[in-house]
């Protein structure tokens, strides 16, 4: 408790009575299973763990680790993590050891799960930039003190990377910083150019999940772009009316074993079955690639 403000403590206090609005954590169910022990979706989009991850907070861009073990996700200005027990059963969300003090937004898991970068406008003499990203090392004694993260060659705002396999980082843009030999490049466009925010990268690089403003539309779609064997991206096409609302729908992920898809609607957290990508994957697109 020791070197938190008061204001800080009091939205602590806050926090732990919004998982429902009217419940206490204590009156909670036990959570077991993937996923937070939710019911799978199917092809239509379903909130994710209501009153649990999606309350009447501000709740957007989660994240699974790899392992399924963990999820992280922003709520109000803070990141929140809930922890998998050895025995299957889940930690309610908490802000993570690493966030709570400052404005954090928009973490993304690095493939390898043992790191998490993210925004911050926690102070950081000589920046640039009001919204810098920092990184949290997982040891084996947690969540470790967050650093700055800083190795990309760039000098504007970077708003909600995602990161392949193969350590390449996707940023809105849609730009790409090409990881080699331990370093990152400069920024490149894809060819040809798309557009669009906040994009989640395939794990394998073969796809795109991005939102953008469809003309005559007031709020963004989530649309996907694939590579083809030529190394050329295809135009983004619309996930459909399945997926779309009238509402802006962003910050999306698909888990690591490609079975659901998450993304961020009204302020919370909705998931749908991810066959509805790979059905508008054209047979000249890559996969696996």
């Amino acid at each position: 408790m020791r070197g938190r403000s008061l204001a800080a403590l009091l939205f602590a206090a806050v926090l732990g009575l919004s998982w429902t609005g009217t419940s206490r954590p204590s009156e909670f169910p036990k959570l077991s299973g993937p996923y937070l022990g939710q019911k799978p979706p199917g092809r239509s989009p379903e909130l994710f763990a209501p009153g649990i991850v999606s309350t009447r907070a501000d709740e957007y861009g989660l994240e699974v680790s790899a392992d399924g073990n963990e999820i992280v996700f922003a709520r109000d200005g803070s990141i929140m993590l809930a922890v998998r027990n050895s025995d299957g059963t889940w930690m309610l969300p908490a802000v993570a050891p690493f966030s709570g003090r400052h404005i954090d937004g928009e973490p993304c898991f690095v493939p390898d799960g043992k790191r998490i970068i993210f925004t911050s406008r926690r102070p950081l003499p000589n920046a640039k930039q009001i919204r810098n990203l920092w990184i949290s090392e997982k040891n084996a004694g947690g969540w470790g003190t967050a650093v700055p993260f800083d190795p990309l060659p760039w000098d504007k705002t970077i708003h909600a990377l995602s990161i392949a396999a193969s350590g390449n980082v996707y940023e809105d843009g849609i730009i790409r910083f090409p990881f080699s030999h331990g370093r990152y490049g400069p920024a490149e466009r894809l060819s040809p150019p798309v557009q669009g925010l906040f994009p989640f990268i395939a794990p394998d690089e073969s796809y795109i999940v991005l939102s953008d403003r469809p003309p005559g539309k007031a709020d963004a779609d989530l649309f996907v772009s694939f590579r083809q064997h030529d190394g050329d991206w295809t135009r983004p096409v619309s996930l459909g009316d399945a997926v779309n609302s009238r509402d802006h729908e962003g910050n999306s992920f698909v888990t690591a074993d490609g079975r659901f898809l998450f993304f961020s609607r009204k302020q919370e957290i909705y998931w749908v079955s991810a066959e509805i990508i790979e059905e508008l994957r054209p047979k000249e697109a890559e996969k696996g690639g």
